[in-house]
């Protein structure tokens, strides 16, 4: 038990440095919309970002569209109430391509008009990063969520400016 507090502190400290929060609250929503509303309408609808309480979904389908937003108040509330707490305040469908609207799954908002360019360098994390982040998800004994971890890390890392 000692083991799994040190490294829900580690963790916490991590996430709470690097301002993370916010990119894992975006992920947390994502899976959980994946996973509730996912059944009903299936493969067709994506979320794309969640920002300012607002998560945005794409759907190539006005019937989608139309019944999303008939919906909103109560997936709203669904979605707030598995969270545990009130984050999401709207929910905005847009009539999107999904080949085009699937986000990375670290990335916080998808603009296909801000893609990286070759212009744009992308720097790799230092060794000393790389360092804090395995010190970081040493303590974590669940295989798949360590490695999942070091991935957002380590993708967090490289985005830093």
């Amino acid at each position: 038990m000692q083991k799994t507090q040190n490294s829900r502190d580690l963790l916490n400290e991590y996430t709470r440095t690097r301002d993370l929060e916010p990119k894992m609250l975006e992920q947390k929503v994502f899976a959980i919309w994946k996973e509730r509303f996912g059944v009903p309408f299936g493969k067709k609808t994506v979320p794309v970002s969640f920002s300012d309480g607002v998560l945005k979904i794409y759907t190539e389908y006005p019937t989608h569209k139309s019944e999303l937003s008939y919906l909103t108040p109560g997936i709203i509330t669904h979605l707030n109430a598995e969270l545990g707490e009130t984050v999401l305040t709207d929910l905005r469908v847009e009539l999107r391509s999904i080949q085009e609207a699937t986000p990375h799954p670290h990335h916080t908002k998808h603009d296909p008009t801000n893609s990286q360019t070759p212009n744009t360098p992308r720097t790799d994390p230092t060794p000393e990063e790389l360092d804090q982040v395995e010190q970081t998800v040493t303590g974590v004994t669940d295989t798949e969520l360590r490695t999942s971890l070091r991935q957002l890390f380590i993708t967090q890392s490289k985005e830093k400016p």
